[in-house]
């Protein structure tokens, strides 16, 4: 997994910065959308390490 390492961070990264680039909006009042758009991002990001690592090892192949 040492190996694999760099490419999780790099694909992480380039996954979760547009993410985080919608959210940063000071002057925005939130209204519903809002919240449903921010309940789903955060579960993207947490379903993305796990994601990252199963098709990042070849595990795909199994289902």
């Amino acid at each position: 997994i040492i190996m694999h390492t760099p490419i999780i961070i790099t694909t992480l990264i380039s996954l979760t910065l547009p993410i985080f680039a919608t959210l940063i909006n000071p002057y925005k009042k939130r209204s519903y959308p809002d919240y449903v758009k921010t309940t789903v991002i955060c579960a993207f990001i947490t379903s993305l390490p796990s994601t990252t690592l199963f098709i990042l090892l070849n595990q795909e192949t199994t289902i």
